[in-house]
């Protein structure tokens, strides 16, 4: 058996508190070197904040562990963000998009690169020019300066929209959509939680009809309206590459419009302060059904057809578990950086004379070898070997640990990387679970 050199254990010990420490920083911080894999992004971000917390705020959050806009943006693209601009009623009503969330994912995809991007709709009721200047969204156009297609239901032309195959529809194998959503590099679909009059709710899934030439004629078609919404999450032509879900307000009663909000109508509108984004619109529609309106996705007819489509995943419990959907608090994702204090400028303070010394000299003792017969502590030198390696033992177990306080203490400085730590929050429920539709909802259609 070979013997443990000092040095040898030494190292050792250093190199163990040196491993666990950089794993540590790895798994907790979310930075990965070449040598490691980094983990897959979940299918699905619910993003929960707080009444301080700003639409950007929410989106910065969501988007980071899937992330970033820049997993979905690249320099140069056209890039085609579909929000709802279907109604002329004021912003925090939960109508339409917040003008503010809209404005910050404009900023986001500006700043990554975007050569073009271009804002549609398909206004379904009101006039589109009555839509932007009552919701606020016109504002945000002209101050952001993007293109946009928000096409009228009654004065575009024909060369506005463009016919796309529907290779896997059952409801139809053919549709007429924005020319301007088919063309994009890039789609993005930006739904708001809400109640409907014809639909018990619409979201992620439903808001996919805004992309077509003619939404209500897919409305008047009830025996088809489940399948042909399921059978537009397959048209290649349209799929967006990703999906948001506005939650930070929800209509929960009534009609997908109103002027109330969660201040002066709060039995209609409620503040729920979550926004979700991810690649799945089905698991992002089941996880809205069971927490906000309580109801089973297996409940609304469209997102079952969806789900038999192979859209996503409607298990919210099992998605949780898996990791495929994690939820987050938006103050543990964008923790405050703090502000360095600044540099005091230099003092010129004189130049100090060296004082004079005379140098003394030291007497080195001469050593004394002690001699044979000269006592019993001076036989024989004594050979030190043997005690310092049992001494380096726990020398090595200290350093160690050392290492670790250190490591743990510089650890704690690091802001939080995008994508890091495990996923705070938990499922509020499976997918068979729900309770009976409120007065709002007319039930899903089997």
């Amino acid at each position: 058996m070979s013997r443990l050199s000092r040095r040898s254990l030494l190292r050792g010990a250093t190199g163990l508190a040196a491993g666990y420490w950089a794993r540590r920083f790895f798994q907790e911080y979310g930075y990965y070197p070449l040598w490691m894999t980094a983990p897959e992004p979940p299918a699905v971000v619910v993003a929960e904040g707080s009444d301080e917390d700003t639409p950007a705020r929410f989106l910065k959050a969501a988007l980071a562990p899937l992330g970033g806009i820049e997993r979905f943006v690249r320099p140069g693209q056209t890039v085609c963000i579909k929000p709802n601009v279907t109604w002329a009623n004021k912003p925090h009503t939960a109508s339409s998009t917040d003008p503010d969330l809209l404005r910050a994912l404009i900023e986001m995809v500006k700043a990554a690169g975007a050569k073009r991007i271009i804002v549609v709709d398909r206004c379904t009721i009101d006039p589109p020019m009555m839509c932007l200047a009552e919701s606020g969204i016109g504002q945000v156009l002209d101050e952001t300066g993007v293109d946009r297609e928000l096409l009228d239901r009654y004065l575009e032309p024909k060369s506005k929209y463009i016919d796309v195959e529907a290779p896997e529809g059952k409801a139809f194998k053919s549709i007429g959509v924005i020319k301007a959503a088919a063309e994009a590099d890039v789609r993005i679909n930006m739904a708001v939680a809400k109640t409907h009059l014809v639909l018990p709710v619409t979201l992620c899934c439903k808001h996919m009809i805004g992309f077509t030439e003619n939404p209500g004629g897919l409305h008047a078609t009830f025996e088809y309206l489940d399948q042909g919404i399921a059978d537009l999450l397959g048209v290649p032509k349209i799929h967006p590459d990703l999906h948001i879900l506005e939650a930070i307000r929800v209509r929960v009663r009534g009609p997908s419009y109103g002027d109330g909000t969660d201040v002066t109508d709060p039995s209609r509108v409620k503040r729920f302060n979550r926004l979700l984004a991810g690649t799945d619109p089905v698991l992002i529609d089941a996880y809205a059904c069971e927490n906000f309106f309580n109801r089973s996705p297996k409940e609304i007819t469209h997102i079952v057809r969806a789900w038999e489509s192979n859209h996503g995943e409607i298990d919210v419990k099992k998605a949780t578990e898996s990791g495929r959907l994690r939820s987050y608090t938006v103050a543990d994702l964008l923790r405050p950086t703090p502000t360095p204090s600044p540099t005091p400028a230099p003092t010129d303070w004189p130049t100090p004379t060296p004082p004079r010394y005379t140098p003394t000299p030291i007497v080195t003792p001469t050593p004394f070898v002690a001699g044979r017969g000269q006592g019993g502590s001076g036989d024989a030198i004594v050979d030190l070997g043997p005690a310092l390696n049992g001494a380096l033992v726990p020398l090595a177990m200290v350093i160690g640990g050392m290492g670790m306080v250190v490591g743990r203490r510089l650890a704690s400085r690091l802001p939080k990387a995008p994508g890091g730590g495990e996923a705070e929050g938990n499922s509020q429920g499976d997918g068979g679970a729900g309770e009976p539709p409120d007065e709002a909802g007319s039930g899903g259609r089997a």
